[in-house]
């Protein structure tokens, strides 16, 4: 048996074995990919604890960050960002119940309960999940602990705490495990709360205050060494979360979701199956104190979400020999979406009333998959990946009703309600890589994935202006609809077809003959995405844009270059690292002009020291200027600029651990490259950047028990 079959037979025993260690397995020859562990979260708690789990991403290579409200950060994978993203947590696919996108995925998990996060960026395995073009974050909670032997009892946890200057941040989190060799219950929570940052000026940055809170409670049972089932039961509520980049704001979010999950052997099979169910209760409305001067009627504008998503995952992974492994398996995801907009009684603005606007009227979309996947080990040197995936997805909606009879509400609804609002899409998407050590220095990985994502509920039946009737120029019920941040607004295209994005991508790794000293990584990346959902121009009112979906062919392409060099591991000197990355990314239109929101070049250089129960870096970031903008949504150019961040840890017993950050350290003043229009800090027709944060002094502590 050679080393593939060795080190892949035995991986896949580990993931559906107990995970007891905190790491993270992958079978070799799989897509490359990028893993946060949770030492690496543990090791800078200052900086990373945080209800934001996609904030802490934009360290990974070719990852950047859409930067929206104080704990709902949106991932971008090599320019393409949100529901073309595919987002995996604990095997629940969890879909944003907004039209704002103010309560995206990765909101519902904090950073403390992170075991890792799995970064696979184009070529994404078929195994990995559909229904996506960008790209796969695969997320793990902590794993179940048990006790070594019969008789044992095991209780152990920890209790974290942290403050970081700017915005007031502070924030505490519990996690406590009480478990025998067969039995394992687990209590973790969170709690943090912000006020509104401020700018590398001094000034203050309105509405983008936050509260949340979140509890998680698991329960597992070991049925042998190779079985282990549990059931996770999760609540959240974010109380307010301010969005500046928005006309609104979350001023409560509460979900509940249960997830059973089942890991082990069946007739030589290694099974990996889960159920999952999630009911979310969404509202909207202003945060006053930060949007309205006190002068007039206060605005009253409240807007109500109610999702119910329910799914299932079955992978099996089949050794065949010592040289071929095949997964196969299936999926479904089932999701039900109402929102309605309440009249406004009291200030009847803008014609708010007397009905309430129902947006989505019992919204609707499954999604079936099926999947088959096989990773072989040609030779010593080459091994490859070949996988073929069908999603059917179904969608469909009840008819609707406007706030009155004026204006455009009833022509919209008239023209929507006629209308067929079924519609199917039949997906298909293929992969094939592979990988070729050239020799012990040098690897090399190549690929092709073909990728179709059909659009969500908002793409396709938000109806207000769908009609092309102006009478009203204002729209509000029109800007409603926006997850770019851009100040715009949308409106929804039931012909909208599904993207299909074709991916060819590689990448040259050199390295140690170990592979623990030093490594550098190139992959350049070229797609193209037949259909693209883009946006045409509809009506321009006060100096807002107003668009429909619409589909249009689009390109991108780019590279990510990183590396790692081991400087000194001596007694004296303790291990000292430097990291690095450099990424670019450029997306245009088939017939001309830029993608929205491409982030510009940027570099990362970190320099890392651990020496006993001491840690101490120094990180510092570049960023380019924005220049290749979309002048369609009037997107604003940014500065470029630079970032120096320090930080340094101290750890006693292995059991308390502090470790302090300044970040910003020269409290410089940036705008976001992709922080979208700040609407409540200027007005919007200025389309002025969101500017960054400025300097702050962080802290935090952890107490292992």
């Amino acid at each position: 048996m050679n080393k593939f079959s060795l080190l892949s037979l035995a991986a896949i025993a580990a993931l559906a074995s107990e995970p007891v260690a905190i790491q993270k397995i992958t079978v070799e020859g799989d897509a490359p990919s990028s893993d946060i562990s949770a030492q690496e979260l543990a090791a800078t708690k200052s900086k990373t604890m945080k209800g934001d789990t996609a904030s802490i991403l934009d360290d990974i290579p070719g990852v950047s960050v859409y930067k929206t409200g104080g704990s709902a950060s949106l991932p971008v994978i090599h320019g393409m960002a949100d529901d073309r993203v595919k987002i995996d947590i604990d095997g629940m696919t969890i879909t944003s119940a907004c039209p704002n996108h103010m309560n995206p995925a990765l909101s519902y998990i904090d950073t403390t309960k992170l075991e890792s996060i799995e970064v696979m960026a184009g070529i994404t395995p078929v195994s990995a999940g559909g229904d996506s073009i960008g790209g796969t974050i695969m997320v793990k909670s902590k794993n179940p602990v048990f006790a070594n032997t019969a008789g044992e009892v095991l209780i152990g946890g920890d209790i974290s705490s942290f403050y970081r200057s700017n915005a007031q941040a502070r924030g505490a989190s519990v996690n406590a495990t009480a478990a025998n060799d067969k039995i394992s219950v687990n209590y973790a929570a969170f709690a943090e709360k912000a006020d509104n940052y401020k700018n590398g000026n001094g000034a203050e940055v309105k509405a983008t205050r936050y509260q949340q809170q979140n509890h998680t409670a698991t329960i597992a049972y070991k049925v042998s060494s190779d079985d282990v089932i549990a059931l996770k039961m999760t609540q959240t509520n974010a109380d307010y979360i301010g969005f500046p980049n928005q006309y609104m704001d979350m001023l409560g979010n509460k979900s509940t979701s249960g997830n059973f999950s089942y890991k082990g052997k069946l007739a030589g099979l290694l099974v990996d199956a889960n159920a999952y169910k999630q009911n979310t209760d969404h509202y909207m409305n202003k945060i006053i104190a930060d949007r309205w001067s006190g002068i007039g009627n206060i605005p009253n504008m409240p807007m109500y979400t109610e999702a119910k998503e329910s799914g299932a995952n079955l992978k099996f992974t089949l050794p065949y020999s010592s040289e071929q492994i095949f997964k196969f398996g299936a999926d479904y995801n089932r999701y039900r979406l109402n929102d309605w907009w309440p009249a406004d009684t009291v200030n009847n603005m803008a014609g708010m009333s007397p009905n309430t606007f129902w947006n989505i009227n019992n919204g609707q979309r499954d999604r079936f998959g099926i999947f088959a996947e096989a990773h072989s080990q040609w030779s010593a040197k080459l091994s490859s990946i070949l996988g073929v995936r069908y999603d059917r997805v179904m969608m469909d909606t009840d008819d609707v009703v406007g706030y009155n009879n004026a204006n455009n509400n009833p022509i919209d609804a008239a023209y929507f309600n006629a209308l067929d609002h079924k519609k199917i899409d039949n997906n298909y998407d293929i992969t094939a890589s592979g990988k070729y050590e050239y020799n012990d220095l040098t690897d090399i990985e190549f690929g092709f994935a073909r990728k179709t994502r059909s659009p969500n509920i908002y793409e396709r039946f938000a109806w207000a202006g769908m009609s092309g009737t102006y009478n009203n120029p204002i729209r509000m019920d029109m800007r409603m609809i926006n997850w770019f941040g851009d100040a715009n607004g949308y409106a929804g295209n039931l012909d909208l077809k599904p993207e299909v994005a074709n991916t060819v991508s590689a990448t040259l790794s050199l390295h140690d003959a170990a592979e623990k000293n030093w490594g550098l990584k190139l992959t350049p990346y070229y797609t193209k995405v037949k259909d693209f959902i883009d946006i045409r121009l509809v009506n321009t009112f006060g100096g807002i844009n107003y668009f429909q979906f619409m589909n249009a062919d689009a390109h991108l392409f780019g590279a990510d270059l990183s590396g790692y060099s081991i400087l000194s591991d001596t007694a004296e000197n303790g291990v000292v690292t430097l990291k690095g990355s450099l990424d670019y990314t450029r997306g245009f239109r088939d017939n001309g002009g830029s993608l929205y929101h491409m982030m510009p070049l940027h570099a990362k250089v970190s320099l890392n020291r651990v020496s006993g129960a001491w840690s101490n870096g120094i990180d510092i970031e570049g960023v380019a200027k924005k220049e290749s903008v979309d002048t369609l949504r009037k997107e604003p150019m940014t500065p470029g600029y630079a970032l120096v961040d320090l930080r340094t840890g101290y750890t006693w017993s292995k059991q308390l651990n502090m470790d302090f950050s300044v970040t910003n350290l020269f409290n410089h003043a940036y705008a976001l490259p992709l922080g979208g229009v700040d609407v409540v800090n200027n007005t919007a027709n200025t389309y002025t950047p969101l500017q960054g944060m400025g300097r702050s002094f962080n802290a935090a502590l952890n107490y292992k028990f």
